[in-house]
This record gives C-alpha cells, structure tokens and sequence, in this order.
C-alpha cells in the first residue's frame, strides 16, 4: 500500500478589514457610535488622563462583552469599536479624546484654513442693499498731530470744517491666527499617531489599523 501525501493545509486569510486610523476612527465613533466613558474624579483632579496596558483593555473588552444598550432603542456598538473607543480614553488627555472623538463623529479635520492668507479689511462695514462698504471713522479720534479738519466754502459761501475721514482696517485672518489653526492640526495628528500605535497592539476582530496617516502639513 503507497502512502498518500497531502498538501499542508493553508490557513485561511484574515477576515479583519484594513483601516487607516482615521477611518476606524470614523468608523467607531460614527458609524457604530461608540462612546468614551469620562472619569469625572479624574477630570476633578485635572490629571485628564490614566496609564494603560493592553491587559487593561483586554479587561475592558470582557466587561464591554456584557453590556447592552437599550436606553434608545438600538443595539450597542460593535466590540471593536467599544475597544478602540476604551484605547482613545486612555491613551489620550481626556481634553484630546474629546477632540479626536468628536471629529471622528462629524468625519472633519481640524480647520487648518487651507488656502488662508493675511486680507486688510474693514473693521465695521456699513450695508445698502445690494452694495456695502467700510464704516468711516473722524480721523481725530486717533489723536494723532496733523490730522486737522479741512477748511472748505459751502454752496452759501459760509467756510465750514470737514473732518478728516477714513476707514479703519485690519489685518484678518493675522499670521498668529493661521499659525494657531495649524499648529492644532499638528497636535490632533500627534493624536491620531499614538491611538494609531496603541490599536496596533489591540486586540480587534473586525478591522486591522494600518499605519497610514492623513497629511502631515497639508498645506505644504
């Protein structure tokens, strides 16, 4: 009798669907509408934020298998996005996981203003359907030397002062302003980064977080 030789069985493929951390953050919190528990001694003491190991989220993960949602009349979020939403709040300042969360939730990114360059306008604008213009203002109130009223002759003859008018402006959005936007932008990335490496760990069923990131500076 001649052996029969077999092939060695292959493992079936993994069924997990790839995500970049943004869009399992998208998925998580808007999509299954998972949500962070907030520590309210925690956010009392102003630490925001507590150190976590994966054994605490594997934890986490069994007591989320037993909770139900029925308070408005839909079934609980996927254990997947349960676990991400639990490795949010502890990876992050609770400030930061709001932030991320809520973005997440509307799908947006912080408003880094694209295409935003430094315009000189009119601090007030006067309106007469459909034109409008710079409110003027009397240049005295600038208490500046030399800025006298002019002298001028009215349709009777009578010589009348004209004050010195002109149309205060500033600078918008200021350098300062743009700055700001982006460096916010900067540090919600930076959040993205750490979640990212913390689910690279976790323990998720569903979906597999690659390490693609949205842009870096978007508006280089």
């Amino acid at each position: 009798m001649t052996a029969t030789l077999r092939s060695p069985v292959q493992s079936a493929p993994s069924s997990r669907r790839a995500m970049p951390v943004r869009e399992a953050l998208e998925w998580a919190f808007g999509t299954e509408c998972a949500r962070l528990d907030h520590d309210e001694i925690e956010a009392v003491g102003g630490t925001g934020w507590r150190p976590f190991s994966m054994e605490y989220v594997a934890l986490e993960r069994a007591q989320l298998g037993t909770r139900v949602d029925v308070s408005r009349g839909r079934s609980r979020p996927h254990d997947d996005a349960e676990l991400i939403a639990t490795v949010v709040r502890n990876v992050l300042p609770w400030y930061a996981a709001t932030l991320v969360a809520d973005l997440a939730r509307a799908g947006r990114t912080p408003d880094w203003m694209p295409d935003a360059r430094p315009r000189l306008r009119p601090v007030e604008w006067q309106h007469n359907r459909p034109n409008r213009w710079g409110k003027a203002a009397d240049a005295a109130a600038l208490g500046v030397e030399g800025w006298q009223p002019i002298p001028r002759r009215n349709r009777k003859g009578v010589i009348v002062q004209d004050a010195v008018r002109f149309t205060p402006c500033v600078w918008t959005p200021t350098q300062s302003q743009i700055a700001a936007a982006r460096r916010a932008y900067l540090d919600w990335w930076g959040y993205l980064l750490e979640v990212q490496a913390a689910l690279g760990e976790a323990d998720l069923t569903r979906i597999c977080v690659t390490k693609d990131m949205p842009p870096l500076r978007p508006w280089r």
